[in-house]
């Protein structure tokens, strides 16, 4: 599986900075029952900022935690990508494949590319769960149509070339895939089209 280097390192604040600042909305001065307030947009991107210092200077398991609830609970699909590197690479705790494909299935249902392509990756190779091959050529299909990288709609013409995800292999089909990756410039599938029907 691919797996991108984590995004959304936009500030460098200082380590005092990182470690003093809260990076979590506190529950104390609400009172039991009380539904939570929704965060806004810059306290979300504080907190990612933070989580990502605590990276820089070697607490990453803090910055995971705030990332898990950046992700559940504050719907930020970044987090949601970060977490799900770090779960499937041991960055700040154990290898969690099952937590890494789900943050994935979180920021994919959030609209960021990248998850969905990464979530893509661990269901056609299982990482996580189950292989689901019909669920990751639709991934596949849909960043290739978004033009989202090559690799996207080469992986997509290699699985309908194997049969992968549909009723019967189709090499026809599969080389209109790979000539959509060569135009995206994505040396492998060109090298598909040469030696194509």
């Amino acid at each position: 599986m691919a797996r991108a280097v984590l995004r959304g390192r936009f500030l460098l604040p200082a380590l005092a900075v990182a470690l003093c600042m809260p990076v979590a909305a506190s529950a104390g001065g609400q009172s039991a029952g009380a539904e939570k307030m929704p965060r806004t947009a810059q306290e979300i991107r504080r907190d990612r900022e933070n989580a990502d210092s605590l990276i820089r200077f070697g607490q990453p398991a803090t910055a995971r935690e705030i990332l898990q609830t950046l992700c559940y609970d504050d719907g930020d699909d970044v987090a949601c990508q970060n977490l799900g590197v770090m779960a499937m690479t041991g960055e700040g705790g154990d290898v969690d494949m099952a937590a890494g494909r789900a943050a994935f299935a979180r920021g994919c249902d959030l609209q960021l590319l990248e998850a969905c392509q990464n979530l893509a990756d661990a269901l056609v190779s299982g990482d996580g769960g189950p292989v689901e091959d019909v669920r990751a050529l639709s991934l596949y299909l849909e960043l290739c149509q978004r033009r989202y990288g090559g690799r996207n709609c080469y992986f997509a013409a290699l699985m309908i070339e194997e049969g992968r995800g549909v009723t019967h292999p189709d090499a026809a089909k599969a080389q209109e895939g790979y000539r959509s990756a060569c135009d995206m410039r994505y040396r492998p599938a060109c090298d598909r089209v040469k030696g194509g029907p």
